[in-house]
């Protein structure tokens, strides 16, 4: 597929429904509510939390090349999921028009470290045709990060269009994608999960504007989060 093709089929905006997939099946928390509240009990921090939330408001509208409009987030979601801070912006790059969706949700540690988009994809249904996979990223900085990806896609679905979605959890901007996350990320009183959604194409591998997206966001986003 030539690259004008692959710009092309991208120039489109993601659905507002698509990109809300990632929290569409939040009501999954309210049943592990009981049990993060035994693991984390007398570990919050307001104050860390509410540094930790606020830092979400100084993330670069443009990183690069990549521009960016404004995504939302359903407040109802917000509220059941308790995310303290939440951005979600679609990046399009003004070279190329590959185009991709950040989400970076701040919570404390029980809540954020649950419910995979897995369960939310399968949910609206959308079937699973690879992944979870744990992938390397190597950004702009050379740092590297671990973070999973799956790939789903509408069943009898008249195109070969893939929904991929990359994602990790941080308390720093240090992504990592623990098997288990709830216990990995015991007590900490701030957590960000970050999600990637962008299309490909099943029988290409050219289009990796998620790739491309993170390795050039990811030294910013992580100079963001660590900041005082």
């Amino acid at each position: 597929m030539s690259t004008s093709v692959s710009d092309n089929s991208l120039n489109h905006s993601f659905p507002r429904n698509e990109l809300a997939l990632c929290l569409a099946g939040i009501v999954l928390l309210v049943a592990t509510g009981v049990a993060d509240v035994a693991l984390n009990r007398g570990m919050s921090d307001p104050v860390a939390l509410a540094a930790a939330a606020e830092r979400l408001h100084q993330l670069p509208a443009t990183i690069g090349a990549w521009e960016s409009t404004p995504g939302t987030i359903d407040l109802r979601e917000i509220r059941m999921a308790q995310i303290a801070g939440s951005v979600r912006r679609n990046y399009r790059h003004q070279e190329t028009g590959r185009a991709v969706t950040l989400t970076i949700l701040c919570g404390a540690s029980g809540p954020m470290s649950v419910h995979p988009p897995t369960a939310c994809f399968e949910g609206v249904g959308y079937s699973l045709i690879s992944g979870p996979t744990v992938v390397q990223i190597t950004d702009s900085a050379r740092q590297e990060c671990s973070l999973n990806r799956a790939a789903f896609q509408l069943p009898d679905s008249n195109t070969e269009e893939v929904v991929r979605v990359f994602w990790g959890w941080s308390q720093d901007g240090q992504w990592q994608v623990p098997v288990n996350p709830r216990l990995t990320f015991r007590g900490l009183p701030a957590l960000y999960k970050l999600y990637v959604v962008d299309r490909a194409f099943d029988s290409t591998d050219d289009l990796s504007q998620a790739e491309s997206f993170l390795r050039d966001s990811l030294p910013i986003i992580r100079e963001t989060l660590q900041r005082p």
